[in-house]
């Protein structure tokens, strides 16, 4: 592969020319040929791990199985880890544990550089793995389909990393009479593949390519256009778009999409709802903020990002090169429409390479992963968002960093796949509570700023009530804890697609009291419509000496709409204010009064009390999309209250079986 393909600019591509490994994406561990002896041992010992699961004995339990599968492994990563691709994917293979060869193969073989056929993330991991204590316990869990029940998360206590709480600290201090706004955009999810015309309507995980499809059989006499009024099939949208240099809005011929028979919904110019976004429809977002700031006069003092780039492909058509390149458009896009507008971003699950992976410094395959934080630190520098020191610590630490604003607010912005479940490093020494220094680094920030009375926002891309593994969630948790409300003035999750909230509570789960709720979490809605959400996004105004949030705008358009308005543009609108929206539900609250914990809190309960309340929330998660879940008369909405009002999964659990009625099912 020529270096000149790739989407690399500046210093990157130099330090890549020096010396980093180079990333050959032609070569996979499929075509690697083995000696006969190497054949010998692939056969014996993947013959051994299905010997393993046929042992039939009331003293061998899924979890002890599982562990024996382990301790095998990490005996043969130790000498030949070239060999635990093909042993574990012959095994995964003729034993038909996962739904086919491909998944196989890429659960068991992926890796990011060119010598991937000396090891694979599931050979580093086991070279440095315990199967025999809680890491194996752990992965036997979350990697193996619970085979492991969840071990018992040891007793944490952070206490002794940060000095007392004094009294001042525990209370938020009083908003002034002046706001500012910030920008919050989330979840983009580009579709380099999509195609207009291909299959909308699959039955994989992402549609809208030239490698999906509906493998249902197709009902006899059905079409596309037979439940559509005259208007919208002459009106249908099948012309391909995009946005010039200039902000215009451009057209290509359109597509005769009929032509395929085997085509349930054929993917339209702007997209569909089991798929990720095409370039026009994140171009057409960039531009509606860009009108709204216009229109409304809004100065934005800053914009935050909070995650995920590169789309929901399947593993197989996923690759190094493709998220470079989607991580770099997005971000080009974004500069070229935001202007000047300093832009402070995190990296979502799937802006790695393979999906979700990060190793630690001290593991030793730190240098398998650190092509993505240089990336984002020339980005980053490049484009005026953080400053050459700034850079420096993005590109040291996993994409992370600590940046004042001009607004004298600081933004500290963590990389969630050091906490992911998902990530395979989480797995070795699994009871570290800070194996990536991400936590030290938090602590160390809040200890300064608080300190010197400074205002602080966290940024991550993940919710620690999602798939966050449970020693770093306690640990994330007792910071916020002691950093809250007076230091730590809003927390901000991108990663469920959905408009929702988590509120932390300084108490018991079965006591959640206006007196106790400490923080909020805002968790962004998407641009991306898949997983049948309307794009959208959201600006804040801020207070300006407290910077907590005193109201949340967001703005939508209808994608069902627009497959029946011929080349028109999407109608970009505003959806809703927050503290318009529930002031029936929190009356009286104070215009002086930021949307805090204590309001939230309100409105949770309002949610589970009344089901109009819970029409109201679902209306807004989804963006009034054709999928919003109907809470009058049913019981489709039942259990938002343990999720709004829960801040880790431990605790969401907890909630769940504390609360024993219909609506905490």
């Amino acid at each position: 592969m020529k270096l000149s393909s790739l989407f690399i600019t500046g210093s990157f591509l130099t330090s890549l020319t020096f010396g980093i490994p180079l990333y050959d994406l032609g070569k996979t561990l499929e075509t690697t040929s083995y000696s006969p002896d190497e054949t010998f041992l692939i056969n014996e010992f993947s013959n051994q791990l299905t010997q393993i699961d046929q042992f039939n004995s009331t003293n061998s339990t899924k979890c002890e199985k599982c562990i024996k599968r382990l301790n095998l492994g990490k005996s043969i990563a130790l000498t030949r880890p070239n060999l635990i691709y093909p042993i574990f994917t012959k095994w995964c293979i003729d034993n038909e544990i996962l739904k086919d060869s491909t998944t196989c193969k890429l659960t068991y073989g992926r890796n990011t550089v060119h010598n991937a056929s000396e090891g694979t993330n599931f050979a580093n991991l086991l070279t440095l793995m315990d199967p025999n204590s809680y890491d194996g316990q752990l992965f036997c869990h979350y990697q193996q389909d619970k085979k492991c029940p969840l071990p018992k998360t040891p007793e944490i206590d952070m206490s002794s990393y940060w000095p007392e709480k004094q009294s001042k600290h525990f209370k938020a201090p009083e908003p002034s009479n002046e706001t500012y706004n910030v920008l919050h955009i989330s979840d983009f999810h580009i579709e380099l593949d999509y195609q207009i015309g291909t299959e909308g309507n699959c039955t994989q995980n992402m549609c809208c390519t030239t490698h999906n499809d509906n493998k249902d059989i197709k009902p006899e006499g059905w079409s596309y256009t037979m439940n559509l009024t005259e208007s919208q099939a002459n009106n249908l949208s099948f012309t391909p778009a995009w946005y010039d240099s200039n902000g215009d809005l451009q057209y290509d011929e359109p597509i005769d999409v009929f032509s395929n028979d085997s085509i349930w919904q054929p993917a339209s110019t702007w997209g569909q709802y089991k798929c990720d976004s095409p370039e026009v429809l994140i171009n057409s977002s960039l531009k509606s903020i860009a009108k709204y700031q216009n229109k409304l006069g809004l100065d934005f003092k800053f914009s935050i990002f909070t995650g995920d780039l590169v789309d929901h492909d399947e593993d197989n058509h996923l690759n190094y090169e493709k998220n470079i390149k989607s991580e770099e458009i997005i971000f080009r896009d974004i500069k070229s429409t935001l202007k000047d507008i300093p832009v402070y971003p995190v990296l979502g699950n799937h802006d790695t390479f393979p999906y979700a992976q990060m190793a630690q410094e001290k593991s030793g395959f730190a240098n398998l992963f650190n092509w993505n934080a240089e990336l984002m630190g020339d980005l980053w520098e490049d484009y005026n968002w953080i400053n050459s020191s700034t850079a420096r610590y993005v590109r040291k630490h996993y994409s992370g960093f600590a940046v004042e604003t001009s607004t004298n607010l600081k933004v500290i912005a963590l990389n969630s796949n050091a906490y992911y479940a998902s990530n395979l490093y989480n797995y070795w020494n699994a009871t570290d509570i800070d194996s990536f220094g991400q936590f030290q680094f938090l602590i160390d920030e809040l200890i300064e700023s608080e300190s010197k009375d400074q205002r602080v926002w966290i940024i991550a891309h993940i919710p620690f009530i999602q798939e966050a593994l449970p020693i770093p969630a306690e640990v994330f948790q007792q910071i916020l804890k002691r950093f809250s409300p007076y230091t730590i003035a809003g927390i901000f999750f991108g990663h469920t697609h959905e408009d929702q909230f988590n509120i932390l509570y300084d108490g018991e789960v079965t006591n959640k009291t206006e007196d106790n709720a400490v923080n909020i979490a805002w968790i962004s809605q998407a641009v991306t419509p898949l997983f049948q959400n309307n794009p959208s996004w959201r600006y804040y105004t801020i207070d300006s000496k407290t910077h907590s949030v005193m109201n949340s705008y967001n703005y939508y358009f209808k994608l069902n709409e627009t497959w029946y308005e011929g080349s028109s543009e999407p109608n970009w609108e505003f959806e809703y204010s927050a503290r318009e929206a529930y002031s029936n539900v929190v009356p009286n609250w104070p215009d002086s009064s930021p949307l805090n914990a204590t309001f939230w809190h309100k409105v949770a309960h309002a949610i589970h009390e009344s089901d109009e309340v819970a029409q109201t929330y679902n209306n807004y998660k989804r963006r009034f999309s054709p999928f919003v879940e109907q809470c009058i008369g049913t019981n489709d909405c039942d259990g938002s209250f343990c999720f709004l009002s829960s801040f880790t999964l431990k605790d969401y659990e907890a909630c769940m079986k504390a609360f024993d009625e219909p609506k905490f099912q």
